[in-house]
C-alpha cells in the first residue's frame, strides 16, 4: 500500500481498507481519504481512540477550494468507517446522513458531431515534444479507443499489450471497477487504426508492457491524460463555458447515449437491447446503464418501439 497510516486508528483504517476490498472496492479509493483522516487524527488529536462528534465534523468541514460533491464524498466515507468501527464494538460518532448536503445531479458534456470532429482533428494534430516523446502517436489511438468502445479512462491507461488481440479486434478488461473482467469488441476501422500504431510504436518503444505505454515505463498517469485532452480542445480552437467543461470521463457517456439513440433511430426495443450494453459497459448491474437513459433528448423518448412503462430505475449517478 502507498499510503501510511500512524494514528491510533491506524489498525482499524487497514482492517476497514481490507475489508472494502474483498468486496470489489478499490483500494485507493477508502484509501486515500482515510489517510488524508490518519494524518488529522494525529496531528490535532493524537491522543483520541475513539472517533468522537468533534472529530468527525471538523474533519468533514468544507476545506478552501473543496467542491461540494468532493466533501460529500469523502464524508459518506468516514460515515461508513464509524459504521464498521461500531460493529467491532468500539465507539465511533455517526455523521447523520446529508451532513453535507444532497447531491446535485451531474450533467455530462454530450458533444455533438462538429465538437467531435474538431477536438480528433486537435488529437491528430498534437505536435511532437522533447519532454513527452511519441505522444503524436499514442495519444490520437487513445482517446479514440475511449470514445469508440465506451471504456473507463483508467480501463485504457491500463490496458497492457497482452490484452490487445489484434486477431480478433478486442480488449481483454482485466479486474476494473468491483473486480469485473469482460471482453470489449472494436470496429474494423478502429482495429484497423490500432494495427497501424502498434506496427509504428513498436519500432521506438520494443518489448514495451503497456499499450499506450509512457515513454519512462508504464501507463500514463490520469492527470497527464486530463492535460492532454484540454491540449486537444485547445488546439481544436474550441471552448467552453467554466461552469460546464468536459471531462474525460464524458466520452464514455457519448459512447452509451448516441448506442442508444441508434437503437431508438432503428426503431428497436431499447429495454430489451439495455442488458447487452450493460455488459459491454462493466456495469455490475442493469440500473448503471439506465442512467444513460436520463440523458437522451426528450422527443427520442417517444418512442413506440420502446415499453418504457417496464424500465428499469434510472438512478442520476454515473459508473
Amino acid at each position: 500500500m502507498r499510503y501510511q497510516f500512524n494514528s491510533l486508528f491506524a489498525d482499524d483504517i487497514l482492517a476497514y481498507i481490507k475489508l472494502r476490498c474483498s468486496l470489489g472496492n478499490k483500494e485507493d479509493t477508502f484509501a486515500r481519504r482515510l489517510h488524508s483522516f490518519d494524518v488529522f487524527c494525529t496531528e490535532k488529536c493524537p491522543d483520541r481512540a475513539d472517533l468522537s462528534r468533534e472529530m468527525a465534523e471538523s474533519w468533514c468541514s468544507l476545506r478552501q477550494n473543496e467542491k461540494e460533491n468532493t466533501l460529500r464524498f469523502r464524508t459518506n466515507i468516514l460515515r461508513s468507517f464509524s459504521k464498521y468501527l461500531i460493529s467491532i464494538g468500539k465507539n465511533a460518532y455517526v455523521l447523520p446522513d446529508g451532513f453535507a448536503g444532497k447531491g446535485v445531479a451531474f450533467m455530462p458534456y454530450l458533444y455533438n458531431d462538429m465538437e467531435l470532429s474538431s477536438f480528433f482533428n486537435g488529437t491528430d494534430h498534437l505536435s511532437p515534444h522533447p519532454l513527452s516523446p511519441y505522444r503524436e502517436y499514442v495519444i490520437p489511438v487513445m482517446f479514440r479507443v475511449l470514445y469508440c468502445c465506451g471504456l473507463r479512462p483508467q480501463e485504457v491507461r491500463h490496458l497492457k499489450l497482452s490484452d490487445v488481440n489484434l486477431e480478433d479486434g478486442s480488449f481483454y478488461i482485466e479486474d476494473s471497477k468491483r473486480k469485473k473482467d469482460r471482453i470489449v469488441t472494436m470496429s474494423p476501422e478502429l482495429l484497423e487504426l490500432c494495427h497501424k500504431y502498434n506496427c509504428l510504436i513498436q519500432t521506438v518503444l520494443p518489448g514495451r508492457e503497456y499499450f499506450f505505454q509512457n515513454p519512462n515505463g508504464g501507463p500514463y498517469q490520469s492527470a497527464c491524460i486530463q492535460e492532454y485532452f484540454y491540449k486537444c480542445w485547445k488546439s481544436a480552437r474550441v471552448s467552453f463555458s467554466q461552469d460546464h467543461k468536459p471531462r474525460v470521463y464524458d466520452f464514455r457517456h457519448n459512447f452509451a447515449t448516441r448506442v442508444i439513440i441508434n437503437w431508438m433511430n432503428e426503431k428497436k426495443d431499447v429495454m430489451n437491447l439495455l442488458p447487452y450494453l450493460s455488459t459491454y459497459m462493466g456495469h455490475s448491474s442493469l440500473e448503471y446503464t439506465a442512467y444513460y437513459i436520463h440523458l437522451v433528448p426528450e422527443h427520442l423518448k417517444s418512442s413506440i418501439s420502446t415499453d418504457w412503462t417496464c424500465n428499469q430505475k434510472v438512478p442520476n449517478y454515473e459508473d
